[in-house]
């Protein structure tokens, strides 16, 4: 799948129509021949970064993307402006446009701070030219790197939760990928990162620092992490909009505005200071000897999950000293990654040829086509032949792939220039009539 722009084509680099054919291209490539061969995910792999995944990296990107679709009721904006929204009578399109505002730096933006913070270390690591580096001396340099910052006042993005004291899901998917083994120097800048904010200020990494080190290993750019958030949170956005609108219309809304009225301590005290006051409460002996004597369940399910945080972080560790002494390719920060995962094709797209439409003497546009354009059409038509015919002009290709290109160059101008002799033809008899 070539960025070359595909001949005869009225689209951009992204997707597009023929001018010849009833035919949708995706990434130059027949959107039926996409449709039942690939998943949702593979798509949406495909039309971001111009190639299929591999399984490694299908399966990596479905688990960045469920761990963010869920939105946790009335907790997160991105669920809760929808959600009032929805209770206002608005249709379901004002209510997911309104989720969308809702996000911003400190709410699914963080995930892009999280990637430059990345992506900032990996640069000053290249910067060093060190030669044949480790998995470890990676680790290590984020870990100098991030102390650094720390010192400095600097405030890291995908570290810390404002709700939860540990966000449950980036050691259970550090783990999945221990199991898949996957290995790269984000995932080691990740692990650096992780060490030191725990050792520095006792904060552990939150789901957007996790998918923030996954999605850069994939080949995505900072751009990209917010916009893949809000796509995957959308489904959230939606299902709670159903419900509202459904189930429970005005009930979100009518509870918020009941707070200030009947709470409004409450209502405007300092959040901050009174989670910690709830999770000191929550956390003391005394607070869990009752909760304990009362409900047994939530104690066996606490040790439970305590029992499999432990099982996940030892084989995260053993993982990571394992791989400590692996040599880091560095290649995929100047751009010349060539590992398979970054170039294999699947479901039979192997080859980077371009859609191309056969050339035959009788000419490439019908008589049908011809009759009906009009002459601004047809002049239209030649001008972007025209441009197709520059643009393969400044290639400069040498070789046997220079004589197809030429070839393909000559077909064009051909065609631009029979598209204006008709054009003058047909311009030439309107003025006799």
């Amino acid at each position: 799948m070539s960025q070359e722009i595909p001949e005869y084509y009225l689209g951009t680099r992204i997707d597009g129509v023929h001018l010849n054919a009833e035919q949708l291209n995706v990434r130059s490539t027949d959107l039926n021949d996409l449709i039942g061969s690939v998943s949702h995910t593979e798509a949406l792999f495909n039309i971001l970064l111009n190639r299929l995944p591999s399984a490694d990296e299908r399966r990596l990107f479905d688990i960045v993307l469920v761990a963010f679709h869920a939105g946790w009721g009335v907790l997160p904006p991105t669920t809760l402006v929808p959600r009032i929204v929805a209770g206002t009578g608005v249709n379901t399109a004002q209510a997911m446009a309104a989720g969308f505002l809702a996000s911003g730096p400190y709410h699914v933006g963080a995930i892009e701070h999280g990637m430059k913070l990345y992506k900032a270390i990996a640069e000053e690591f290249l910067a060093q030219n060190k030669d044949n580096p480790t998995s470890a001396d990676v680790e290590q340099f984020a870990f100098d790197a991030t102390a650094r910052r720390i010192e400095s006042g600097e405030i890291l993005g995908g570290y810390g939760h404002p709700l939860l004291r540990k966000d449950p899901r980036p050691i259970h998917m550090r783990r999945l990928m221990c199991e898949m083994n996957v290995e790269g120097i984000y995932v080691d800048i990740y692990d650096g990162v992780v060490r030191a904010m725990l050792d520095k200020k006792g904060v552990v990494p939150n789901v957007d620092g996790m998918t923030g080190a996954i999605l850069l290993h994939l080949g995505f750019q900072v751009e990209h992490g917010t916009g893949l958030f809000l796509h995957a949170r959308s489904a959230a956005m939606l299902a709670h909009i159903i419900e509202e609108q459904t189930e429970m219309p005005y009930q979100t809304m009518r509870r918020f505005m009941f707070m200030p009225i009947a709470m409004p301590k409450l209502f405007n005290a300092d959040f901050k200071k009174l989670n910690k006051k709830f999770n000191g409460l929550r956390d003391s002996k005394i607070f869990q000897l009752m909760k304990n004597t009362v409900n047994s369940s939530t104690r066996k399910a606490k040790e439970k999950a305590a029992e499999k945080e432990q099982t996940d972080m030892d084989t995260i560790n053993e993982h990571r000293k394992a791989r400590s002494s692996a040599p880091v390719d560095t290649s995929v920060l100047t751009g010349n990654a060539g590992s398979i995962d970054r170039t294999t094709r699947q479901k039979g797209f192997e080859t980077e040829e371009n859609i191309t439409e056969s050339l035959t003497e009788e000419g490439l546009f019908s008589e049908e086509l011809v009759s009906d354009c009009s002459s601004p059409e047809l002049l239209a038509g030649a001008a972007f032949f025209l441009s197709s015919c520059l643009q393969s002009m400044t290639e400069n290709e040498t070789g046997e792939a220079g004589n197809a290109q030429k070839s393909k160059t000559e077909a064009l101008v051909n065609s631009a220039l029979e598209l204006v002799r008709q054009a003058a033809d047909s311009s030439n008899s309107s003025d006799e009539n």
